[in-house]
Formats: C-alpha cells, sequence, structure tokens
C-alpha cells in the first residue's frame, strides 16, 4: 500500500517480470503488454477473473505502477477496462492517480469500459478519459449522482472524437432526475462523430427529450439510439421523433421498458426517419387496440406488451400486406393463445419476408402450433403445399415445447432455394403424387417432371417411376401427339 513511486524508466532494463508480481496469470499479462502483443486489458477485483478477458487483479501499488509504465508505452493496446468496487483495494490512492495518469498518455486506447465503479472514484477519471484517441466509452452498474453525471458529461464536451457512449446504470443505481439530465446532455452536442448512443436506466423523461432534440440535429451520422429503463412516454415520442429528423442514417431505435403506448407507437411509425429499420418497444404499454400500419420496419420487438384480443389481427394485417418488410418480429409475453396464432397465421399465408417470429411465453396449446403447422405446410393438396409458407425459419424454440412437425418444417424452410423446400415438402407429405394439376405445359414438362423426381429419388426413390407413369397414363394422347404426324424419314424429337 505504500505510496512511494517506483522508477520505472530507470529499472526497466534491470528489472524482470518475475520481481513485478508473483501471480504468473499477470506475469504473462505484463509480458505481452512489454512486447507489444497485448490489445485488451481489464482489471479487476480479487477473485473476479473470468478468463473472457485479459484480467489482471492487482496485488500492490507497485504492480499497479509497472502495469501503468507498459500502458503508457504500448502501442498495441485498444481496450482498457476497469471492473469492480474493489479493483484498487491494494492500492494506495497516489499509484491509482499515477496509473491514470500513464493511461491518458497511451495514444492507442480507442474502447474504455468501466463496471460497477463507486462515485468516489468517477472523478478520478478524468486523466484517463481526455484524449482524442478515445472513440467509445462504455460506463456500467457504476453510482452516478448529479456531480457525477455533471462530470462525465463535461469531459464529454471536449470529445469530438466520440463514436459511441453507452451509460447504463440499471434500476436503482442512479440518483438523478429528468431535470438533472437535461442539464448535462447538451454538452453532447459536440460529439458531431457519434454513431451509436445508449443512455439507459438514467430517470429521462420529457426535458431530457427536449435536450436530446436540441443535440440530435448535431449527430448526422447517428446509427443507433437506445433509452431503455427510463420514464419516455407518448408525448416524449413526438420530441424524439422531431430530433431525429435529420438524422438520415440511423437504423435502430430502442424504447424498451418505458410508458409508450399505442399512441406514441403511432408517431413513430409515422414519423422516424426513413434509415430506421429496427424499432425495439419491448415492455411498453402497447395494445394495438386500433390500426397501426407496421410494414416499414425490418424487425419489431413488442415483447411484454400486453396485447388486446384484436391487437394479432393488426399485426396480421401488415404482414399480408405486400409491402412488409418485416423479417423478425417479437411477441414473446404478449398474451396469445390459439385463437390469436390462428390470425397472426393467416397473416403469414402469403407473408414472404418474415423468416424469425419468437412466440415464447404465451398461451398457445396444440391447436394453436396445428394452425402454423397447416401455414407452413398445407397438405390439401401438391398446389397448396407448393404454396405453403417457405419463408419462416424460427420460432424461437427457447423454452417452448414446438411440436416436431412445425420444428422440421421450420428447418426444411431454411434453405434458401425456395423451390427445393416446396419440393422437399411435397415429397414428405404427398405419398402418392397426383400430376394432373402440372399438364398445362403438356408434353414440353415432361423432361423437367424426369429431373425433378431424379434429384430428389434419394429422398423418396418410391415415387420416381410410380409418378413418371402416374404422368404418362394421364396424358398419353398428349405424349404420343409429341411425336406422331411427322414425315417419314424425318428425325423425331423432343418438343421443349
Amino acid at each position: 500500500m505504500s505510496s512511494q513511486a517506483v522508477d520505472c524508466n530507470a529499472l526497466e532494463a534491470t528489472t524482470s517480470i518475475e520481481d513485478i508480481t508473483g501471480n504468473e496469470l499477470n506475469r504473462d499479462i505484463l509480458r505481452r503488454l512489454k512486447n507489444g502483443v497485448l490489445s485488451a486489458l481489464r482489471l479487476c477485483e480479487q477473485g473476479l477473473a473470468t478468463g473472457d478477458y485479459e484480467d489482471y487483479e492487482l496485488g500492490s501499488s507497485r504492480e499497479l505502477d509497472w502495469l501503468g509504465h507498459f500502458v503508457k508505452k504500448s502501442t498495441r493496446l485498444e481496450t482498457v477496462g476497469i471492473s469492480g468496487v474493489e479493483t484498487f483495494g491494494n492500492c494506495s490512492g497516489h499509484s491509482v492517480d499515477r496509473f491514470l495518469d500513464d493511461l491518458g498518455k497511451c495514444n492507442h486506447i480507442k474502447w474504455m469500459y468501466f463496471t460497477g465503479l463507486p462515485a468516489e472514484f468517477i472523478h478520478k477519471l478524468g486523466p484517463a478519459m481526455k484524449n482524442n484517441s478515445r472513440t467509445h466509452f462504455v460506463i456500467n452498474e457504476c453510482q452516478l449522482g448529479v456531480p457525477e453525471a455533471t462530470f462525465l458529461f463535461d469531459t464529454f464536451r471536449d470529445m469530438n472524437s466520440l463514436e459511441g457512449l453507452y451509460i447504463n446504470c440499471e434500476e436503482g443505481v442512479a440518483n438523478l432526475n429528468d431535470g438533472d439530465m437535461a442539464g448535462c446532455i447538451p454538452s453532447l452536442s459536440a460529439c458531431t462523430g457519434m454513431r451509436s448512443l445508449s443512455l439507459s436506466c438514467l430517470n429521462l423523461s420529457t426535458n431530457s427529450c427536449s435536450a436530446l432534440r436540441g443535440v440530435f440535429p448535431h449527430m448526422a451520422t447517428l446509427r443507433e439510439l437506445v433509452l431503455c429503463g427510463n420514464s419516455f412516454d407518448d408525448d416524449c415520442t413526438i420530441l424524439l421523433a422531431q430530433g431525429l429528423s435529420g438524422c438520415k442514417q440511423i437504423q435502430s431505435l430502442n424504447l424498451t421498458n418505458n410508458r409508450i403506448s399505442d399512441n406514441g407507437l403511432d408517431v413513430l411509425v409515422q414519423s422516424l426517419p426513413a434509415s430506421v429499420d429496427a424499432l425495439y418497444l419491448a415492455r411498453n404499454e402497447i395494445t394495438l387496440a386500433r390500426h397501426v400500419l407496421l410494414v416499414r420496419f425490418r424487425a419489431l420487438i413488442i415483447g411484454g406488451n400486453i396485447l388486446c384480443p384484436g391487437g394479432t389481427g393488426v399485426i396480421a394485417a401488415s404482414l399480408a400486406n405486400p409491402e412488409c418488410r418485416l423479417e423478425a418480429l417479437y411477441l414473446n409475453q404478449c398474451n396469445i393463445g390459439d385463437e390469436e396464432t390462428a390470425t397472426l397465421a393467416d397473416g403469414l399465408r402469403n407473408n414472404q419476408r418474415l423468416t424469425r417470429m419468437t412466440l415464447r411465453d404465451n398461451n398457445i396449446t396444440e391447436r394453436g402450433w396445428n394452425v402454423l403447422s397447416s401455414i407452413l405446410c398445407d397438405a390439401s393438396s401438391i398446389n397448396a403445399t407448393y404454396n405453403s409458407n417457405h419463408t419462416l425459419r424460427d420460432l424461437d424454440g427457447y423454452g417452448v415445447q414446438i411440436p416436431q412437425d412445425v420444428q422440421t418444417m421450420l428447418l426444411l424452410n431454411q434453405g434458401n432455394d425456395k423451390s427445393r423446400v416446396a419440393a422437399n415438402k411435397i415429397l414428405q407429405v404427398h405419398r402418392h403424387l397426383d400430376m394432373r394439376p402440372l399438364f398445362g405445359m403438356e408434353l414440353g414438362l415432361l423432361p423437367y417432371v424426369v429431373a425433378w423426381l431424379d434429384h430428389y429419388a434419394k429422398s423418396r426413390p418410391d415415387l420416381k417411376l410410380s409418378s413418371i407413369f402416374e404422368f404418362v397414363r394421364a396424358m398419353p394422347m398428349k405424349v404420343t401427339d409429341g411425336v406422331v404426324g411427322m414425315t417419314e424419314g424425318e428425325k423425331r424429337k423432343l418438343i421443349s
């Protein structure tokens, strides 16, 4: 715990890594750091090393001095993290300050993340953060009050290199209110290169939304916005949409766990920039009690909202719309039963875009799954099987007992060649192939029938000869007409 500094520059030539620490894992990290091959480093509390990171558990102030020395000289280190309240428990305050100062002198670090740090430590981070090489900051589960939030956002004011900022305090960690954050947010106007911004569980509401509305026009490159676990309501969605109108590159908006209802959803659908193709609204107050057109998004996450009895009808109408772009739809914990599943299935009948739909934690029984099965593979006729849904690949089977026949069809749907997917389904469910629906193409179809059956003979070899026989028996005159009536001696050839 001694605060006396080690003159690492003077001693480096005569000090071995073995002299610095007795911890073999730490020795390995110091060697790689010294030799310029370490790109990521995480300082953590004793006993919390996971092996997933380059975890360093500090044993003394002397170790920290040497670690800072090698960090300062590194030309490879790009990511540094500090995790845990007691990370520096064996080190003096002076050695911590020296280390953070050395950290700030490394011009190659781009990512910095801080997890579970106490409020009093936040104020020490300034020297480590104020460097224009930094592009991403992650502040997770740290204790933030007004002084700490003000300090952090004032630091961001001078960081025009910042591309990603992620602050997540989780519930009960931040001692902040909407007014406090509204005073801090304007500092982000300087971050004109911001591409990803996350401000979660910070008690943001109307005042903070007004502040964000003034900041977004300075973030022309913004692509991802995460505002989870706050207190946004429908009025806030209006302010957000107004502020984001100039962010023409934004692709994803995450408002999970707020207080947004159908009115707010409608505002977002109508007013967000056309570039937004992923909208996250899980655990809000959405019921879909009135019609909202949901065709514009590629991914829509509304799990954890208790939909009204007609809510799935709103979704089904969008799925059935030829302009629907939805590829992923999350409906877990949405009060969906068998009747609602049947409604969704009807919307999927002709849908050719949706590949993933989560339905876990609902009230679906065997009856509901059977309806979905018939959409994935309608066995009533060959034409019906051919025209089934061959796009849906995933119903999120985690924790859900999906029947085997449904799983089989989902697995088949993973094939990219949808004609082959349709053929596989036909071969699986039609023991006796009725070729008559295919006769409209007359004899010209025969080579394709032969080739098709030959290709799938490995799957159902019993069908190949019998199906050709059925084809010829049903249209003998067409077969004959294709080769008779020619002049004697003329070369006969198949119509193609």
